[in-house]
């Protein structure tokens, strides 16, 4: 078994990095929490109801979607990452940016009417982001982190022969764990990174969803928060996909749409309620 595999263990480095990474991803949401909690009278139930919000669009609403299309309407196939990328990179990045948008404007318009001000709206943001980072950004991570100790502790192959595996699935699993072996250190630095774009632009669309429900004809905001929603996750899928191959690029894509909506919101954030 050891011919077939190139690597026995994961790296000392590569699995210190996913811990890091990790933890940094659980950590900065609650981090932000805490510090607008201290600097501003936002309500710390806020930062919650938007953690609520994303998980119910994102996991039970984009999930319904999801079985409907690709079991009933059997589309799975058309969808399929591998074998059509540009399909899966429309269609990711469409609900990306459509449910994003209901999960925001339904949860500033309806579920925070007893949480007023812009501050509440920049931490049910922050909490909306935060539940996205933990999830791709830790949760996904930790459970490559168990397997790696479980690997390491025991032993590529009395790990594998463990799990009862034959044929198909054991060559399945075994090439599988190979190419996670393969995967360098600064992959997981730009998961990352990514996942703290991904925390400050959610943030800052929810300031601009914010401003468009309480402010007086800034209803234009609700059509710019979803094409800039759809714009940033289009090179997230296509790296996904394998269409682009080196992760900066779509850093650099996500990083300047993230930034740019970011500095609007900042500015916007602090007009006076006059202006606004």
């Amino acid at each position: 078994m050891n011919s077939l595999l190139v690597a026995t263990r994961f790296s000392s480095s590569t699995l210190t990095t996913m811990i890091v990474v990790a933890l940094v991803c659980t950590a900065v949401p609650f981090l932000l929490l805490a510090y607008y909690r201290v600097k501003t009278s936002a309500k710390i139930s806020s930062f919650f109801v938007g953690m609520g919000f994303y998980a119910l669009f994102y996991f039970v609403a984009q999930g319904l979607l999801n079985a409907f299309l690709f079991n009933v309407c059997n589309l799975k196939d058309v969808f399929n990452m591998s074998t059509h990328p540009i399909w899966y990179t429309l269609y990711g990045a469409l609900v990306a940016g459509i449910f994003g948008f209901m999960g925001k404007y339904i949860g500033l318009r309806f579920a925070m009417k007893t949480r007023t001000g812009k501050d509440n709206g920049l931490v049910f943001g922050a909490g909306y982001g935060g539940f996205e980072t933990i999830a791709f950004g830790s949760s996904m991570i930790m459970g490559n982190v168990i397997l790696a100790f479980m690997v390491n502790s025991l032993g590529m192959d009395e790990y594998i022969a463990k799990l009862g595996l034959t044929g198909k699935e054991l060559t399945e699993f075994q090439n599988g764990l190979q190419q996670l072996m393969a995967v360098p250190a600064m992959e997981y630095v730009s998961q990352g990174i990514e996942q703290m774009l991904t925390l400050f632009f959610q943030t800052a669309l929810a300031i601009l969803l914010y401003l468009g429900i309480h402010g007086q004809n800034e209803k234009r905001l609700f059509p710019i928060c979803v094409v800039l929603e759809i714009l940033y996750y289009v090179p997230v899928y296509l790296t996904r996909a394998g269409i682009i191959e080196n992760p900066m690029i779509n850093l650099g894509i996500a990083g300047a749409i993230a930034v740019l909506t970011a500095a609007y919101a900042y500015r916007r954030f602090f007009l006076t309620p006059e202006e606004v």
